[in-house]
């Protein structure tokens, strides 16, 4: 490897983009956007299932393919270390990245999950009637925050840094320091004040592609947490349905 890889897994709507806003501060790093390569290695991987594969199965050509995935989407990345985001503790990412990596860190960025919910009901500007079945599909198996909930379940066996969304906004200073120790990379004089918006290799977000146009857009002036009241946007049965979850990432929040 090229470069020194290091994965980011989490909660959407749990301070991640601000969170890239202030270690991208630093030239020698880079945190991600939402990241198309854990889909890059599935689809990669996926040929194995092939006719065309099965007939003639070069497993080490195509797994020389797979290996050098990273270093060839992040060739023209600065950066020495990346910080890929994505949902890397899904069962099949996570075996893609310990087939790749010894010792692979993984930073888990969590905050309470009814307000990553709210967030996401908020921003997106949901009809009142559509809240809990657009709750359901945000939670489910294959939902964004669903999906990133089974991720975090999954590497708790694995070398993983817990940073609440609580400690990033409050504590943000502190929050890069022990980011920094975990990673094991010197540390840099960052600024907490008029922040940069995300901005990843010349290219920002294009949130009118996703419901709700500032989905990925930061307070620039200071860090502050922002506060949701939940009781508006998810109702007693989403609590109920959802309680194992709830609980589970609450632990950490």
């Amino acid at each position: 490897m090229l470069k020194q890889y290091y994965f980011l897994c989490g909660l959407p709507r749990a301070g991640n983009t601000l969170l890239a806003s202030l270690i991208n501060q630093n030239p020698n790093i880079t945190l991600t956007a939402n990241s198309i390569v854990p889909e890059i290695i599935y689809q990669l991987a996926s040929l194995k299932k092939t006719e065309i594969y099965r007939n003639f199965p070069d497993w080490k050509s195509l797994d020389n393919v797979i290996m050098n995935t990273f270093d060839s989407y992040y060739k023209d990345y600065s950066a020495e270390h990346i910080i890929d985001r994505g949902p890397w503790g899904t069962p099949q990412n996570l075996e893609y990245i310990k087939g790749l990596f010894d010792k692979p860190k993984f930073i888990i960025l969590v905050r309470p999950v009814v307000e990553c919910l709210a967030s996401f009901l908020k921003v997106e500007d949901t009809l009142v009637d559509d809240l809990d079945s657009r709750s359901d599909e945000l939670m489910g198996a294959d939902g964004i925050i669903g999906k990133n909930i089974s991720s975090i379940q999954n590497l708790k066996d694995e070398n993983v840094f817990y940073l609440s969304y609580n400690n990033l906004t409050k504590f943000p200073e502190e929050a890069l320091k022990r980011i920094y120790k975990f990673l094991g990379i010197p540390l840099w004089g960052h600024r907490f004040v008029n922040l940069d918006q995300f901005k990843v290799n010349g290219i920002k977000y294009d949130d009118s592609i996703v419901a709700g146009e500032n989905m990925h857009t930061i307070k620039t002036d200071r860090i502050r947490p922002t506060i949701y009241k939940v009781d508006k946007f998810i109702t007693q049965r989403v609590f109920d349905k959802y309680k194992e979850q709830i609980d589970y990432i609450n632990q950490f929040a």
